[in-house]
């Protein structure tokens, strides 16, 4: 942390930054009243270096700090501990609560230190996280405490703090998740679709293999499989569940308790059923940054991490396969080729339905049998190559299922959205976009499944088209 010693005035006379240990050392005129001021902030240039700090989002995000009592330096060297109290009088928050920063500091930190101990160069971007005690599970204006929920995104995390309610700044597992979406952020890439997600949800792959990652993240982070969150009055309630043994109903592509089990037995040193692979955070970071993952034509599931998994660790295929495959998870290669488990709707299959330029209509279907928004089966998820660089008309028109549907469909290329086809029309949508020669990921639905408030979702197939 950055530590600054100020004279009765509020002027500097030095500076420094603690150690691990929170320790530090300056110096300072004899006899001098001096006091002592923490940031709630942790910074290093050069390489590798890190930013993060914690500010307030219900107080113009001004930055935490923390400052002991003016007194005098006297006339040889001296110890001046500072202390930040967490504002518990033991049944209530009877006081301010200056730990709280500090605490949401210290497993982020530990995360940083994983990632530096992977990748010794690494340049992490500037975090910044909002935390206030008038941070509520409401989503509104977050200037004044509605930030929804504790989450991040786009460089910067939101943290509850509503005493009684949900309280996220000691919740260690919670915070290390978020910074696990950080570094699929800056470091890797992440083609999540965001969204509501729970331990027995049949989820778009995407999301699944993000909540997953994340989800195992934190494990590897803090070295312990429990995943705990805190909530309710005193703070004395709260969830989890074990990363390890967590077993969802349906297990699958599509499951994040899947998804978050396979990562960490990779990682764990504990060998039982068909773990047999201890690998330590190293060759995960590996996988996660690696060019051919973070560039793949694929949208990103857990099938692409396996793939880029297999192809840097060639002599444990099979046991990463056998390991796969015990979640029931039975693809190969980043499409999931030959996967079997449809998670109960035949139309789930193939992960990736392969469309070709003039080679006819490919049936895909959007349905909402698992539920909206972002469940699995909303989305048909299709890969297209192009072999010319030309202009080619995309076509998507409703074949069965309720009528006045609104086919919509986006395409990516590299994780990158290069076009969408986002018309209200009913029934049939068409765009015509001038690409290159390539390989493109296409995500269509129709968007009454998409919107939790339209009474008309259900199960509609269409036909789509690719024509040059």
């Amino acid at each position: 942390m950055t530590l600054e010693v100020l004279d009765g005035s509020g002027t500097i006379l030095d500076t420094d930054v603690t150690t691990d240990m929170g320790e530090y050392s300056v110096e300072v005129p004899s006899n001098t009243d001096v006091r002592i001021r923490a940031k709630a902030e942790v910074i290093q240039s050069g390489s590798p270096s890190w930013d993060m700090q914690v500010l307030n989002n219900t107080n113009g995000n001004a930055l935490y700090a923390i400052t002991g009592s003016l007194t005098s330096s006297g006339g040889a060297d001296s110890t001046r501990d500072l202390n930040a109290p967490s504002g518990w009088d033991g049944s209530s928050y009877a006081s301010t609560r200056a730990a709280a920063p500090f605490a949401i500091l210290d497993p982020l930190y530990e995360a940083i230190t994983a990632i530096v101990g992977a990748d010794a160069d690494v340049v992490l971007p500037e975090l910044d996280i909002y935390w206030s005690p008038d941070n509520v599970s409401v989503s509104g204006d977050v200037s004044m405490g509605e930030i929804g929920t504790t989450s991040y995104g786009n460089g910067i995390m939101y943290v509850l703090g509503d005493e009684d309610s949900d309280t996220d700044e000691y919740d260690r597992s919670v915070l290390t998740h978020e910074y696990g979406h950080y570094l699929e952020d800056f470091l890797s890439r992440s083609d999540s679709i965001g969204g509501g997600h729970g331990a027995n949800d049949f989820l778009d792959p995407r999301l699944a293999w993000g909540e997953g990652f994340a989800n195992a993240f934190s494990g590897m982070i803090l070295g312990d499989p429990i995943y705990s969150d805190s909530l309710g009055a005193g703070q004395a309630a709260g969830g989890g569940f074990n990363l390890e043994s967590s077993t969802p109903a349906t297990p699958g592509w599509f499951n994040e308790f899947s998804v978050q089990a396979f990562v960490y037995d990779v990682f764990d040193s504990s060998s039982d059923g068909a773990d047999t692979l201890s690998y330590g955070f190293q060759p995960i970071y590996d996988a996660l940054t690696d060019a051919d993952y973070t560039a793949s034509p694929y949208l990103l599931t857990i099938f692409t991490f396996a793939d880029e998994l297999i192809a840097q660790n060639a002599g444990d295929e099979a046991a990463i396969t056998t390991l796969k495959n015990s979640f029931d998870i039975n693809g190969t290669g980043p499409a999931g080729t030959g996967e079997t488990n449809d998670g109960g709707l035949a139309s789930n299959l193939p992960v990736f339905k392969t469309v070709t330029p003039g080679g006819g209509a490919v049936e895909i279907c959007s349905v909402d049998d698992n539920g909206d928004s972002n469940k699995l089966g909303v989305r048909a998820l299709l890969f297209l190559t192009i072999a010319s660089d030309d202009v080619y008309t995309f076509t998507m028109t409703r074949t069965s299922g309720p009528a006045s549907s609104d086919p919509d469909f986006r395409i990516i290329q590299n994780g990158t959205t290069i076009a969408t086809a986002l018309s209200g029309d009913t029934d049939t949508e068409t765009t015509m976009e001038s690409l290159s020669a390539g390989e493109y990921s296409i995500a269509a639905f129709d968007w009454r499944n998409i919107d939790s408030d339209n009474s008309n979702n259900g199960d509609t197939c269409f036909d789509f088209t690719v024509t040059n």
